[in-house]
């Protein structure tokens, strides 16, 4: 449901502008100077109008509490709400969540709450979901080890994609539960959750605690498929993936070959694959040939002995990227085309 704008939208921000962070990046690191005796430093991501932020800022005053949301109509009666209860340590950021690198340093926060975040349905949307491993690894930039994510959803669907992926990106789960309020309210409740409970939706709630971790790389084609498509194709709309990338007919390096992203194409695209570093994955996007796995740890030599023309068999085009996915090569089945290699930028 789409909010409706506020009357006095301006005026109303700049009556709270005591709370209001214009200038985040400045305050990379220095967080805590806004004030000096807090104990810990909280995100929220998405606090809405703000029930949740200030009962949990009322309820712990040596708390530093940072709640960042992007839609200004929300975000300002979650101000006045803390505003005019007088709280001091609480402060608010227009900003999206793929920012927080940008706005804290490695280990600056404590915690971060995700509360009724949008659960993006569909699976080719499952990126944008705040639970998923894009962002779970840049909560991993901010947080202190050891730091947690509270995180709480009516979508049932969201928290079983939530509670599956955050172990796989070095969370520990603890305090899981798919009906936060069977037993009566629990802790404080955010607007949505308030409605909710009064629907008699159950709430599901779980706490995932950051433990020391290496992220390995993905030996499920879908992951790598994901993960690929993630990283290299950022920025490309939904209508052109879908339109020559993913539809029926179409293969990844078309991502190349209809230019939707810069990249080097044939001797070119051989010379860096042969210059670059680092640990190498081989994979194959659908049918690899008989007796590969789809997903492998390649070396640079026997890079050199895979076929690289139309001798392949189609659909058996195949894939080389580094452990981390800073670059990619893409070698089609069809003789006239690539190959292609890519740096992310």
């Amino acid at each position: 449901m789409r909010m409706r704008k506020k009357k006095n939208l301006v005026p109303r921000m700049e009556r709270c502008a005591a709370q209001l962070i214009r200038d985040p990046y400045e305050h990379r690191g220095h967080w805590r100077d806004l004030m000096p005796q807090a104990r810990e430093l909280r995100v929220e991501l998405g606090c809405g109008k703000g029930r949740f932020t200030h009962g949990t800022a009322a309820a712990e005053p040596d708390v530093l509490f940072i709640a960042i949301e992007m839609v200004p109509d929300a975000m300002v009666v979650a101000m006045e709400r803390c505003v005019n209860a007088g709280l001091t340590n609480v402060f608010f950021v227009d900003a999206n969540a793929d920012q927080l690198p940008q706005f804290f340093t490695p280990g600056e926060v404590d915690r971060i709450y995700l509360n009724f975040s949008d659960p993006w349905p569909s699976n080719r949307h499952a990126k944008r979901r705040l639970t998923h491993g894009n962002f779970l690894r840049l909560y991993r930039q901010v947080l202190k080890m050891g730091g947690q994510i509270h995180f709480k959803t009516d979508n049932q669907d969201l928290f079983t994609f939530s509670v599956e992926e955050l172990p796989l990106f070095g969370f520990e789960l603890s305090e899981v539960t798919r009906d936060l309020h069977a037993n009566g309210p629990v802790g404080v409740m955010t607007d949505y959750e308030a409605k909710f409970h009064e629907q008699g939706l159950p709430i599901c709630r779980c706490v995932a605690t950051m433990v020391p971790w290496e992220e390995p790389f993905p030996t499920d084609i879908r992951r790598v498929k994901n993960r690929w498509l993630d990283v290299f194709a950022d920025g490309v709309s939904d209508a052109e993936l879908g339109r020559h990338v993913l539809s029926d007919g179409n293969y990844l390096w078309h991502l190349f070959s209809w230019n939707l992203v810069p990249c080097l194409s044939g001797d070119a695209a051989r010379q860096a694959l042969s210059e670059a570093s680092g640990e190498k994955y081989l994979f194959y996007y659908e049918e690899p040939p008989e007796g590969e796995p789809l997903v492998r740890p390649v070396t640079a030599e026997k890079l050199v002995t895979l076929p690289a023309d139309a001798g392949a068999i189609p659909g058996a085009d195949w894939y080389v990227v580094d452990k981390d996915f800073t670059w990619t090569f893409a070698q089609p089945h069809e003789a006239d085309r690539g190959p292609y290699f890519c740096r992310k930028a």
